[in-house]
Order: structure tokens, then C-alpha cells, then sequence
């Protein structure tokens, strides 16, 4: 547990990139040298100047010592860049997160995973569309991953959950509630079903809008493919499908939004090489084509 406190601090560290914070682990893996550190010792460890980022031993020690009592006895668990059940894939990105809060069942690295992304106002053919293809994901053993966002997030984990299958939710706030709220039961019903609930906020973190972005980032970094349904020109789900293509991911838009009013960003991706796929069975085929 004292790891954990240890790894709460360097977290809460303002300015600092993934890399720099294991650096930081590495050289003071003891809570008592972490808590001396002043602004030039960490200029001196990191080669740089540390900016108009005051850093303040007390001030974070008072807000991990906050964030490390919250999590007794609450099924919180803390999974490090370095811990072993950190997902590899996400390892690859760029300044991946470098604590993750997890509540739920284990991550099976060995499964494959889908991201379904779109906007939360969606049609009622696109939440169909994203109902079924989360269907298809659980019964083909796959991994679901998304947002527990309302509109396309919600239909897809509910898809998943409706076949009792395998889905990840990613949240833009602190993991000890679900934002918004309506979908507090989806989000219990996935971690009962043994699925995974992750965030890279501590417990009691607003749902401050500049989060879902940087939140989208982890999404794309889970998944080996991303499908797009239904995403207007200015969308977050085309900033998860910016991150997916540049984290080397796949990226699909699904049919139902070729001809939508709400699928200009889809219909954007499209031109710049996406595929189209209706169903599992297609990405199947473009996967067995590659």
C-alpha cells in the first residue's frame, strides 16, 4: 500500500510527461525522499526547467493522502505504467497514462478489442446500428470498448451487456461515479458481468470537459480497430479516431452513417481511407484480406 501512496504523489506532480514521471519512481521509490523534493531537484532529475509549474511537497502530499484514504475499501485499484497488469497496448502510445484507477474484473491482454465511438446525439438507425454491433462483438469473445457516454457509447455497452459479454468503459472523471448518471446502472452492470471500468482520474475529479479528450486518447490506445457511427464535423468521437490513426490503429466507420445528417465527420474519414463496414462479419473479412 505504501507503493501505491508513493505512485498516488508522483501522479499528482503537475508538468510532468509519463516518461518523466517513472524517471522520477525510479530515483525516489521512498515516500520519505519524494516529500523533500523542491523545484531545482526536479530541474536537475528531468535536464529542464520545470517552467511556472510551482511544485509543492505539501500540497501534494495533502492531496494524495486524500486520494490514497478514498480508496479504502472501495474496490479501487491502482494499476501503474509498470505494473504488470497495465495493458500493453496502451504502453505504446504517446504519454500514456501513467496511473490508471480500475474497478471491475480483470484485463485479458490476450483478447482482442473494438472501440465503437459517435456522437451522443445520435439517430435512431445509428443507435440500432451500435446495439447490434456490440451483440456481435460479445458473441464473438471480443473486447468492447467506449465511453459510457449517452448515444452511440451507451447502445454499444448495452449491446455487450444484453449478451452478458466482455466491455470496458472509460470515464472522463473520477472513478468513483458514472457521468452522467443515467447510465450509473449500465456502468454497475458491466462491472458485475466481470467487465472493467478504468480512468486515469482519482476518485472525486469533476467531468471537466478538457478530460473526455485526453479520456479518448486511452480508448483508442486499448483497441486494436475503431468504428465510428455517426460523428458530426466537430465531434469527439473524431478525436478518438485522430488518436487511433495516429497510434497505429485501424480505423472503420459504419454504414449507417454514410448518408446521415449527423455523419459529416464520418463521411470526412471516409475520404481520407477509412473502410465501411456494416457488421462484424466485414471487419472480419477486411482483417483476413490484410
Amino acid at each position: 500500500m505504501k507503493k501505491d501512496m508513493v505512485k498516488i504523489f508522483i501522479s499528482r506532480i503537475p508538468g510532468l510527461s509519463t516518461k518523466e514521471k517513472n524517471l522520477v519512481l525510479k530515483q525516489f521509490p521512498l515516500l520519505t525522499d519524494l516529500v523533500k523534493l523542491t523545484n531545482g531537484d526536479l530541474e536537475y532529475i528531468l535536464n529542464r526547467k520545470f517552467g511556472n509549474k510551482i511544485f509543492n511537497s505539501k500540497l501534494i502530499l495533502d492531496e494524495a493522502e486524500k486520494i490514497f484514504n478514498s480508496l479504502s475499501g472501495s474496490q479501487i485499484e491502482i494499476i501503474s505504467y509498470s505494473n504488470k497488469k497495465y495493458p500493453p497496448q496502451l504502453r505504446e502510445i504517446f504519454d500514456p497514462p501513467f496511473l490508471l484507477y480500475k474497478k471491475g474484473g480483470e484485463l485479458k491482454h490476450e483478447m482482442p478489442v473494438i472501440a465503437v465511438v459517435g456522437t451522443r446525439k445520435a439517430s435512431q438507425i445509428a443507435l440500432r446500428s451500435a446495439y447490434n454491433l456490440g451483440v456481435e462483438i460479445a458473441d464473438y469473445k471480443i473486447y468492447l470498448v467506449s465511453g459510457l457516454a449517452l448515444g452511440i457509447d451507451q447502445a454499444a455497452h448495452k449491446g455487450v451487456v444484453g449478451r452478458n459479454g466482455n466491455a470496458i468503459a472509460v470515464l472522463g472523471n473520477g472513478i468513483d461515479y458514472f457521468y452522467p448518471k443515467e447510465n450509473a446502472r449500465l456502468g454497475q452492470e458491466i462491472i458485475d458481468l466481470g467487465g472493467v471500468i478504468l480512468s486515469e482520474y482519482p476518485p472525486g475529479t469533476p467531468p471537466f470537459k478538457y478530460n473526455f479528450p485526453e479520456r479518448n486518447r486511452i480508448i483508442s490506445g486499448l483497441c486494436n480497430s475503431l468504428v465510428v457511427i455517426e460523428a458530426p464535423h466537430k465531434s469527439g468521437a473524431l478525436i478518438s479516431a485522430e488518436f487511433a490513426l495516429d497510434q497505429g490503429r485501424d480505423v472503420y466507420v459504419h454504414r449507417c452513417s454514410i448518408n446521415s445528417r449527423k455523419g459529416a465527420g464520418c463521411r470526412r474519414l471516409l475520404f481520407e481511407g477509412a473502410d465501411i463496414i456494416e457488421s462484424l462479419g466485414d471487419f472480419i473479412s477486411f482483417r483476413e484480406a490484410v
